[in-house]
């Protein structure tokens, strides 16, 4: 018997002799084989007797893999051919005139019985005989289960699948239950048929369950489903069922017996997995069940088995592409007249396969007149086929549940999607939104973002459920409990006053360019149950407003035109009031509104006192930002203790605060540029929740004794804008403290009575003024320098990793700089009287020292060369934002995030000013323009590159350098330089194992081409915009044999006729860290090409020689500047 893939269609050759073996053993085998699923050829036409042996022959020369069964025969009468069997061969032997043919018999009779199989003299049965085989041969790596073509081919199917199979763990011996969760139409089951057909023959007992929730309507149908799972793990095709029990008990004695794969597909409801799996106890160890469900909820409890939830993302743009156009463009091939309508159908159906192929089915062989109708359709329109598979999930919601969904999707999504604030209005409304949004993420239809706690949905289930209301009404929008002005259905109902009691919310936001003109005045007399109410883009031509219904949960009216609201509007149960830009001159709450959790008075310049909030004790959110005339606060808000979020921000005439503040909960204080504040309130119990404070202003010279019970503040900004601030000695109670930033003379206190244990700090001693947690701390203008000293020595702990210091007078940093094990950055700017920094600790990586006229520039490069080994032959001004190999775990990742843009550094990069005549000789291969192309061997090199810019006086620009290896492209750095004037050169580094993780699933050959290219990002409206003059580059390489003096030649590209090869020669220059350097010389070398070739001569001008004293033996004082990132 041979396992092999050389015949077509089959996995198992099964060769055999002997007429009872046929009829009896052999057939059986064959039998299990194929109800394992393993494809199994038997030929019953084989020429019998002499001919066997040399089948045999055949077999062994050509299969993969063969597995002798020695059934009644010894093997050692097979091997030495000898006894009964050595007789009968001698015999043949005397008939067969051809020797050499015999002896190939007895060759391979004899290799077949040193091959390690199985004998049925070993005290086993004929049928425990077979299941040892099958075992054997279903988990050998030359079987694999009959695929699936067309679902093997399908777009996005093996990422899936390995994070399905990842999650499963088949090698592991425990029970465990997977759920491949997700909204209709999304792939579920297409998934786990693919993980079926992968993973099924590692199982003794196995079955998929299809359309469980369909079958499950009826008791017929359940017994159904039991008999399909009993036909699957029990190979009895003809297996009968009577009563339900009967179907459980029989299913759970199996399991109990049987490592086995389970898959139930479409499950909505714990009871179906009761009626197919009982009440999940005591399954065969190793065993594995696969539920598609919308509902996560059913993982939950499943005693005690191991369970784990795989949802189903979205396709991605790139796979929604490819699975449209399977439907659309069978050809592939899309004409360009077709590229934008192709664009907004993907964009429509925001990743759902269902949708893409529904939309690319419908579209297919269409003309382009026909695409812009349908989606112009599909714009306001569910298609009815994706209607009914989403709809499905909606169905099976409660009452509640629905009006949650409903309110969510056509309100809400259309407006704020902040669950907390949605939890508040709902609640309002009399429903339990805590219990059915979680009811709502967990069957799919909603999902939640943990980290800035905003609810999402797709775009279809939305779209879902405004065709839902449409349908409520389809004639008359006014009689539909939801409208929108998305479609101006909104606007025509109220303008004509079309409208019913049946609305429930509206949104009145027309999306023009200008505000439209509206008259409303009575019409909200109509609306007694409208709860949701958001007015935006509208402006009102008539006179003032009359009503509105006191049934409102929350009133956002952006731009309200009047200056008041109606005298009768008394919304005892609103939760939500935003009405930023408003024209009332004092927000006055004269009624108890105890629902009231949201208040947005933002830059209502008419505002000029916040008066008695004692009648909203709920609010959570105070919103006045931008209230350019506010002057006071009063008391009551200092004790709202629910507030949470309190904006004054750019109030640049407040003056008066409440006196004392309570706020327990509060969490955000924004106080940014309340520059005339007279006092800061006392704080008169311990905060926690504030973690971010921005003072700014001449109050901050006396800050009360109670300021350090804001225990909680991570960050602290203190800004003042003369004289001096004396800080209270409960400043040091604030020991979370992260960041510190002064901006002016601050005094800290030198006797202040601290009750605490005193910590380590800079200077290796104990100190009681340490603020423990500090990681960064800025200085700005701080004139004292025994203040800077103290800060320094006394206040920052040894962990300390950012120093930033502008502008302030101080002469030296202090020895115990070198202490601050964790700091890797430091920038000083503007301090004229620096003079020298003594020592650095060896983790420190970026440094920037500008327009430090007293520095003296020659100690401190040779500080900055000790300490990461710079080139001698390169100028000592390096401009920002070098980032050296990480030293330790805390140091920032390689792509990192600056202002909101993805930056991804080398591990060694650095600025000089220079151009394209500046190149050091190091970069042996050099090319004008931006492009530059070389051969590497089979291993990844380490690669030093050195770009040129050409740059006018455009101030900042990003650049984007690509490395291609064999047309596989990825980002070698993307950064940016700021503030230049002049050329600039720029060297970077990318060493073998940070180039091997770029192209981690990329194969090199021995011979692969490499190119490098440099992209300027920027403004379009340059006058004049910055240009690569020039690239070069260096290789280091463990990976060339050199001894043969033959290398990888370099491109030809723009122009360059050099053939190279690498030499292992010493070159001078950066030690990038190896013994063996790999660099790019010529050879070969074409008469013609030695007129064009020309030594760079590493001279770097005259202004590098006036500007840069390292190149000089005195010393000099440097009126430049110098930055690096280490």
């Amino acid at each position: 018997m041979a396992s092999s893939h050389q015949p077509k269609d089959f996995d198992v050759f099964l060769s055999f002799r002997g007429e009872d073996t046929r009829r009896g053993f052999v057939s059986h085998l064959f039998e299990a084989l194929s109800r394992q699923g393993i494809q199994t050829f038997i030929d019953d036409n084989l020429t019998r007797g002499e001919n066997i042996s040399e089948e045999l022959l055949k077999i062994i020369e050509c299969t993969k893999k063969v597995l002798p069964v020695f059934y009644q025969v010894d093997p050692s009468e097979v091997r030495k051919q000898k006894g009964y069997f050595g007789r009968v061969l001698t015999k043949l032997e005397k008939k067969i005139k051809d020797k050499t043919k015999v002896q190939k018999w007895r060759d391979a009779l004899t290799k077949a019985a040193n091959i390690s199989g199985w004998d049925d003299k070993n005290s086993c049965t004929d049928s425990e005989l077979v299941e040892k085989i099958v075992e054997e041969i279903s988990n050998s790596k030359f079987i694999k289960m009959p695929s699936n073509d067309a679902t093997m081919q399908l777009v996005g199917i093996n990422s899936r699948m390995e994070a399905v199979a990842k999650l499963l763990a088949i090698e592991s011996n425990d029970v465990r239950m997977v759920g491949i969760t997700g909204l209709g139409g999304i792939g579920k089951t297409t998934i786990a048929k693919a993980i079926y057909n992968r993973f099924s023959n590692h199982f003794k007992a196995k079955s998929f369950v299809e359309n469980v929730r369909e079958w499950s309507k009826t008791e017929q149908g359940k017994i159904h489903l039991q008999e399909t799972l009993l036909k699957g793990i029990s190979k009895d095709k003809n297996l009968r069922v009577s009563t339900l029990y009967e179907g459980t008990t029989r299913i759970n004695r199996i399991l109990r017996l049987k490592r086995f794969l389970i898959i139930l597909d479409d499950v909505d409801n714990a009871d179906q997995i009761e009626t197919l799996l009982g009440q999940c106890e005591c399954f065969a160890s190793g065993s594995r069940i696969i539920l598609t469900t919308r509902n996560k909820r059913l993982l939950a409890n499943r005693n005690g088995l191991s369970t784990y939830d795989y949802g189903v993302k979205g396709l991605d743009e790139h796979e929604a592409i490819k699975l449209f156009r399977k439907h659309a463009f069978p050809s592939n091939e899309v004409p360009e007249d077709y590229l934008a309508l192709e664009k907004q159908a993907i964009s429509y159906a925001k990743g759902l396969p269902l949708a893409l192929k529904v939309l690319g089915g419908y579209l297919h062989g269409k003309p382009t007149e026909y695409w812009e109708d349908a989606l112009d359709w599909y714009e306001k329109n569910l298609d009815e086929g994706i209607g009914n598979i989403l709809k499905r999930s909606y169905e099976g919601l409660t009452e509640d549940e629905k009006t949650i969904f409903l309110d969510i999707a056509c309100f809400f999504m259309g407006y704020n999607t902040s669950y907390n604030m949605i939890k508040d209005v709902l609640k309002a409304c009399g429903l339990n939104p805590v219990y059915g949004i979680r009811n709502l993420i967990d069957k799919c239809l909603l999902t939640i973002h943990e980290d800035y706690y905003c609810l999402s949905m797709h775009d279809l289930l939305q779209q879902m459920g405004m065709d839902i209301v449409r349908r409520e009404a389809p004639q008359k929008p006014g009689e539909r409990s939801r409208l929108w002005c998305y479609d101006e259905e909104a606007l025509d109902e109220l303008t004509e006053d079309m409208v019913s009691d049946k609305i429930r919310s509206i949104i009145l936001w027309p999306h023009k360019s200008e505000p439209v003109e509206v008259q409303i005045k009575a019409q909200f007399s109509k609306m007694k149950n409208l709860r949701l109410l958001l007015i935006r883009n509208v402006r009102c031509c008539n006179g003032p407003l009359e009503c509105l219904p006191n049934g409102l949960r929350l009133l956002d009216w952006r731009d309200c035109p009047f200056s008041s609201l109606p005298p009768s509007f008394f919304p005892k149960k609103l939760a939500v009031l935003n009405l930023p830009f408003i024209l009332l001159k004092e927000p006055v709450v004269k009624q108890s509104l105890e629902y009231v959790t949201h208040v947005n008075f933002s830059w209502c310049n008419l505002i000029t006192k916040i008066s008695d909030l004692s009648m909203t004790p709920n609010v959570t959110n105070l919103i006045l930002e931008g209230c350019s005339n506010l002057v006071e606060i009063d008391d009551s808000v200092g004790r709202l203790d629910k507030l949470k979020v309190w904006d004054l921000g750019f109030c640049d005439k407040l003056e008066t605060l409440p006196n004392c503040l309570t706020m327990k909960s509060l969490t955000s204080f924004n106080l940014m540029d309340c520059e005339r504040l007279k006092k800061f309130p006392n704080i008169l119990h311990e905060m926690k929740g504030v973690e971010y404070l921005e003072l700014a202003g001449n109050f901050t010279k006396e800050l009360p004794p109670s300021f350090g019970n804001l225990i909680g503040l991570k960050r602290l900004e203190v800004s003042l804008f003369s004289g001096e601030a004396h800080l209270p000695g409960s400043i040091y109670n604030l020991q979370h403290i992260e960041a510190l930033e002064f901006h002016g003379n601050v005094i800290f206190p030198k006797n202040a009575e601290i009750d605490r244990q005193p910590v380590c700090n800079s200077l290796g001693c104990s100190s009681k003024y340490v603020f423990p947690m500090l990681k960064q701390l800025q200085l700005l203008d701080i004139e004292i320098r025994s203040e800077i000293e103290f800060i320094l020595n006394y206040c920052c702990p040894f962990t300390l990793e950012e120093l930033s210091i502008y502008n302030s007078n101080v002469v030296t940093l202090p020895e115990s700089m070198s202490r601050y094990e964790r700091l890797h950055t430091l920038i000083i700017t503007g301090c004229d009287e620096l003079r020298e920094i003594p020592r650095l600790p060896h983790s420190i990586r970026r440094v920037e020292v500008l327009y430090c006229n007293s520095l003296d520039l020659q100690s401190f490069s040779q500080l900055l060369a000790e300490i990461i080994g710079l080139p001698l032959n390169l100028p000592p001004c390096v401009i920002s934002d070098m980032l050296m190999f990480p030293h330790s775990s805390t140091m920032l990742p390689i792509g990192s995030t600056i202002k909101g843009t993805e930056y991804r550094l080398c591990e060694y990069r650095f600025e000089v000013s220079g151009d394209e005549n500046d190149f050091p000789n190091w970069f042996n291969h050099q090319r004008d323009g931006n492009l530059i192309s070389f051969w590497i061997g089979p291993e990844f090199p380490k690669i030093a590159l050195c770009i040129a810019f050409g740059i006018p006086d455009c101030g900042h620009f990003d650049y984007h350098v690509f490395v291609s290896i064999n047309n596989s492209e990825q980002t070698f750095e993307r950064t940016f330089i700021s503030t230049a004037t002049t050329g600039r050169l720029v060297f970077s580094c990318r060493p073998q194992s940070s180039l091997q993780e770029l192209f981690r699933d990329l194969q090199l050959t021995d011979r692969n081409h490499v190119q490098i290219l440099c992209k300027i990002d920027g403004p379009s409206l340059w006058f004049r915009a910055p240009i690569v003059k020039k690239i070069g580059v260096h290789v280091e390489c463990n990976c060339l044999s050199l001894q043969s003096g033959l290398g990888l030649p370099m491109d030809t590209e723009n122009g360059s006729d050099l053939g190279l090869a690498f030499d292992s020669s010493n070159v001078d220059g950066f030690d990038l860290g190896s013994s063996s350097v790999a660099q790019l010389v010529p050879t070969q070398v074409k008469r013609k090409s030695k007129k064009r070739k020309r030594k760079v001569r590493p001279r770097f001008g005259t202004l590098f020689k006036q500007q840069f004293p390292l190149f000089k033996k005195k010393k000099k004082k440097s009126d430049g500047l110098i930055c690096l990132n280490n």
